[in-house]
């Protein structure tokens, strides 16, 4: 056996982790088959987001055309340009234009209901999602010897993962046209992109191990004298790679419902990019959730999308200084081209010196677009005057990848010195009244997520501040959560025995993978 009492466990997850669930792989290509359906499903889904504006004559694509879309002017107010409207809140002072989001009712059209609603849907759709990915965790871990973790078959919850989201999917489509008004109106647009950038940060973490930070480096097979002393403690990273289905739900699902379904190509674009990643999370433990192609996707989507909603919302007439898209255009692409690309399989199987070509690429791109395309901020600058710009995305990025294991692994310290080195006890499972604890101090933190960015709906300041405060604040409580599930569900397999005084940064690939209690097995449990 595989020494877990399964006669102490709930019901249903003996019946599922059971004979019920035993599918060998093999013959079964669900997952592939769902996932194909389900991109069929996003792209109809957005061809009637358009439709459905197009039919009701909704022209809204940037604030800019205000006055040029009659249309628009009887649904919205006007960009706060010049910052000096002082009838309504967050349309004066600071930076207001870039904080002011354009795609919400005025003040006199805003009523309890069209607020209520959207909220409902939203609490609604996350708790859903929450509930059935902390179910599947729960089967998986205490499933019996002999099931395998990864599968191409869908079980339950991948079933109800698909159909939950494919619902609240058509009903905020249809909660846009009845009310209008998402979440926008009551957080701050910072705090919806910074729970994205949150999620990818997550994700240079959590790939890691495998593509290191700059072009595969340092990675497992990096020999040189600086990666063995700068190879991070795997520990941290096997964690959020264990626990980061609840984290990356929310953001998506968070920011989803921040936004409403107008026909605009910063929404299709966007709206494409919450839908994908939430089709990820339905195909948890599947081998498409494995996928290195898909998964990339998911993770680089924002480089497009970033792009396409910084061209949309800069002003037409203002000389391209005034532009943002460099600093998102060039910051994501940084990102893809130094550290994401190196994802994909192949990378492994030739010569470490082809690595810089997608980097020689990104900078000959890069220089000639600065050189024929951007334009100075001041007059008779030249646009390599905004090289600098292509560092502040990376930067943040790659800040909070270190920031955020530097979290865990001060957690993962703490817990070991409270159980004095000593290995966490396999058999201890977590009686009902542990998980209403935890659990209730995980909905806590996120609920603190949202009442801070309520807190900060109205407020000016400069737009990418706010954001990198967010992402440190998301970031971090995240990681506090990560150490919650790990009580809750893990590790329970295979303990690591006493690893007390694990480096900082490890010297060797035989200490890489624990610090203080940790198990050992989280390389075999990872994603």
């Amino acid at each position: 056996m595989d020494g877990l009492d399964h006669e102490s466990l709930p019901e249903d997850v003996k019946i599922n982790a059971g004979e019920d669930t035993i599918a060998k792989k093999g013959k079964s290509k669900q997952d592939l088959l769902a996932w194909g359906i389900s991109m069929l499903f996003i792209i109809a889904w957005l061809g009637g987001m358009w439709a459905w504006g197009e039919a009701k004559g909704w022209n809204a694509q940037s604030g800019y055309y205000y006055e040029n879309v009659n249309n628009t002017q009887q649904r919205f107010l006007p960009e706060p340009f010049g910052c000096n409207d002082t009838t309504t809140p967050g349309r004066a002072e600071g930076e207001c234009t870039a904080t002011w989001y354009f795609w919400q009712l005025p003040p006199d059209e805003v009523s309890s209901l069209t607020q209520a609603i959207v909220w409902l849907f939203y609490c609604a759709h996350q708790i859903f999602v929450w509930a059935l990915i902390y179910r599947a965790q729960l089967v998986m871990t205490f499933r019996k010897k002999g099931i395998p973790k990864y599968q191409t078959k869908l079980r339950w919850f991948n079933w109800s993962l698909l159909i939950v989201n494919a619902i609240f999917h058509v009903l905020h489509l249809i909660q846009t046209h009845w009310t209008y008004d998402a979440t926008a109106q009551d957080v701050a647009i910072s705090s919806s992109q910074a729970s994205v950038i949150m999620m990818i940060c997550f994700i240079l973490l959590m790939e890691y191990k495998d593509r290191g930070v700059i072009m595969m480096w340092p990675n497992p097979k990096s020999d040189d004298k600086f990666a063995k002393y700068l190879r991070l403690n795997l520990a941290p990273i096997e964690l959020i790679r264990k626990y980061h289905g609840i984290a990356f739900s929310w953001a998506v699902t968070y920011t989803f419902w921040y936004h409403p379904m107008e026909n605009t190509w910063g929404h299709t674009t966007g709206f494409f990019h919450t839908a994908i990643v939430l089709l990820q999370g339905s195909l948890i433990y599947t081998d498409m959730h494995l996928n290195r192609y898909w998964r990339l996707l998911n993770e680089v989507w924002v480089f497009a999308h970033g792009t396409v909603v910084a061209f949309q919302t800069s002003d037409p007439v203002a000389a391209g200084g005034s532009s943002a898209w460099p600093i998102f255009t060039f910051g994501f692409g940084f990102v893809l081209a130094f550290t994401q690309v190196y994802s994909l399989p192949f990378w492994k199987k030739i010569s470490p010196y082809f690595r810089i070509i997608p980097v020689l690429t990104y900078l000959t791109i890069v220089l000639i677009l600065c050189g024929t395309v951007v334009q100075g901020k001041e007059p008779g600058q030249t646009g390599f005057g905004r090289l600098y710009e292509m560092f502040f995305i990376p930067g943040e990025e790659y800040m909070m990848l270190f920031a955020s294991w530097f979290f865990i692994y001060v957690f993962i310290q703490i817990e070991s010195a409270i159980y004095g080195g000593k290995p966490v006890p396999v058999h201890n499972e977590a009686s009902a009244t542990k998980q209403a604890f935890y659990i209730g101090f995980v909905v806590l933190i996120y609920a603190l997520f949202i009442f801070g960015s309520y807190l900060a709906r109205n407020l000016t300041y400069s737009l990418i501040g706010m954001m990198i405060i967010f992402v440190f604040i998301f970031s971090f409580g995240v990681c506090i959560t990560v150490l919650f599930f790990k009580q809750l569900m893990g590790p329970f397999r295979k303990m690591a025995h006493g690893c007390s005084g694990a480096t900082l940064g490890p010297k060797t690939d035989e200490n890489a993978n624990t610090a203080g209690a940790v198990n050992v097995s989280y390389i075999g449990e990872a994603m």
